[in-house]
C-alpha cells in the first residue's frame, strides 16, 4: 500500500502524475487529505478535475497557527498510519501537513518519500523553510525537481538519498496544456496574472498596502484569483475597497489547475508570491515577478526569467515596473528548461521500487 498524504493546491497538482505512474504498475494507493485548505475552492475542485480518487479520510484540520495545524495533523494521522500500515508514505511539498507527516511516519518507522526534496529558500523569516529541512532530513527519499535542489540536499549531508527527477509540476502542467483547445491558449495581449497569499504578504497591513500600490501601477488589465486568506486580510485591514478601486485590477474567485493553466497560457507577466506558480511561469511563457527577497528557483533568477522584488521598497519597486513593462510571452523554444523532460512521476516509481526491493532484500 502507497499513502499519500496532501492538504493544499499544489500538493493535490503533484499527486495526480505520481497517483497515475503508480497505478500503471498496480499499486494499491490511498489519499489522506489533511483538511488544511478546507475551501471547496481550493480542494473538492481539483479532485475532480484532475480526475483523482477522493480522499480515503479528511483529518479535517482546518486553519490556524502553525503549531495547531501541525499537531491536528499528527494527531489525526497517526491513528491512520497504524491502522493502514503502508509501505511507503508520499508526502508533498513544505507546508505544516508535510511536516506533521514526516515527524509522525518516522516516529512509526514508515519509510518516506519526500517530493520536491531539497528545495530551500535560505530564510529561515519563511516558515516553510523549516518544514522542508525537518522533512527532507526525514525522509527516506528524496525527488529533487531541479539540479540546485539536489545540491541543496547534498550540501546537508543527504547525498545517498537525493535523487535528480525532475519536476512532477512539469509533468502535470504539459499534460493539462496538451488537453487545452488553441482558443484557450491564444495570447490576451496585455494581460498580467497575480496571486497573492503567503504569510510574509497578508499578516501586515503595511505590506498589503504596499502591494495594492504597486498593483496600481502595473500597466495593463490584471487578473487575480484571490485567495480566502487574502481576502480575509484585506477586509480585516480595511483595505477592500482599496484593492476594488484599482481600474485595472479584477478579482476573480479561486480557479481550478486548468483554468490556471489557461491563465498561464494567456499572460505577458505574472506576478506572485507562490513559489509554485513562479516556477509554473517558466513552463507557460512568461516572465515572473516574485513578491519576497526570499531565494526562488535560483537558475530562473539568473536567467533573468524570475525577478524578486520588496513591495515595501522603493527600488525593488521600480525596477520590477520597469521589468514589468517590458514582459512579452516567450515562445516554447526560447523558454528556459531546467526542471526534467516530462516524466518525472515514473522516475519516482523506480526509484521506490528500487527502494523496496533493498530493503526486501536485507
Amino acid at each position: 500500500m502507497i499513502l499519500h498524504l496532501v492538504g493544499n493546491r499544489p500538493q493535490f497538482i503533484k499527486l495526480a502524475p505520481l497517483y497515475r505512474a503508480l497505478q500503471a504498475r498496480n499499486y494499491e494507493q490511498c489519499i489522506i487529505h489533511s483538511g488544511q485548505h478546507y475551501d471547496e475552492s481550493l480542494s473538492d475542485v481539483f479532485f475532480k478535475e484532475l480526475n483523482i480518487p477522493q480522499p480515503y479520510v479528511n483529518l479535517k484540520v482546518g486553519s490556524g497557527s502553525h503549531a495547531e495545524i501541525t499537531a491536528g495533523v499528527m494527531l489525526g494521522f497517526e491513528k491512520q498510519l497504524v491502522q493502514i500500515q503502508p509501505e511507503f508514505l508520499i508526502l508533498y511539498g513544505d507546508t505544516d501537513t508535510t511536516l506533521a507527516g514526516a515527524v509522525t511516519a518516522a516516529k512509526l518507522n514508515i519509510p518516506i518519500a519526500h517530493v520536491e526534496g531539497g528545495t530551500r529558500t535560505h530564510y529561515r523569516g519563511n516558515p516553510e523553510e523549516y518544514n522542508r529541512i525537518v522533512a527532507d532530513h526525514l525522509s527516506d527519499l528524496l525527488f529533487c525537481p531541479d539540479q540546485i535542489s539536489l545540491e541543496n540536499a547534498c550540501s546537508e549531508g543527504l547525498d545517498k538519498k537525493a535523487f535528480l527527477t525532475g519536476d512532477i509540476m512539469y509533468d502535470m502542467f504539459l499534460a493539462a496544456d496538451a488537453g487545452q483547445s488553441m482558443d484557450k491558449k491564444n495570447d490576451s495581449g496585455n494581460m498580467i496574472l497575480l496571486t497573492w497569499h503567503r504569510q510574509e504578504n497578508t499578516g501586515d497591513k503595511d505590506r498589503m498596502l504596499s502591494i495594492l500600490k504597486f498593483i496600481d501601477r502595473l500597466e495593463g488589465e490584471i487578473v487575480c484569483p484571490m485567495h480566502p486568506r487574502t481576502r480575509k486580510q484585506l477586509k480585516y485591514f480595511n483595505l477592500w475597497d482599496a484593492a476594488l478601486g484599482i481600474d485595472n485590477f479584477r478579482i476573480v474567485e479561486p480557479v481550478g489547475y486548468l483554468e490556471m493553466v489557461a491563465l498561464m497560457n494567456k499572460a505577458r507577466l505574472i506576478v506572485t508570491d507562490s513559489g509554485g506558480v513562479s516556477k509554473e511561469s517558466s513552463f507557460a511563457g512568461a516572465k515572473c515577478v516574485f513578491m519576497l527577497e526570499a531565494d526562488i528557483w535560483d537558475d530562473l533568477v539568473k536567467a533573468n526569467w524570475i525577478l524578486k522584488m520588496n513591495p515595501e521598497d522603493g527600488p525593488s519597486v521600480e525596477k520590477a515596473l520597469k521589468f514589468g513593462k517590458n514582459a512579452v510571452r516567450i515562445p516554447k523554444e526560447e523558454r528556459p528548461c531546467f526542471y526534467g523532460d516530462g516524466h518525472a512521476a515514473d522516475k519516482m516509481v523506480d526509484l521506490m521500487e528500487e527502494y523496496i526491493l533493498k530493503q526486501q532484500g536485507d
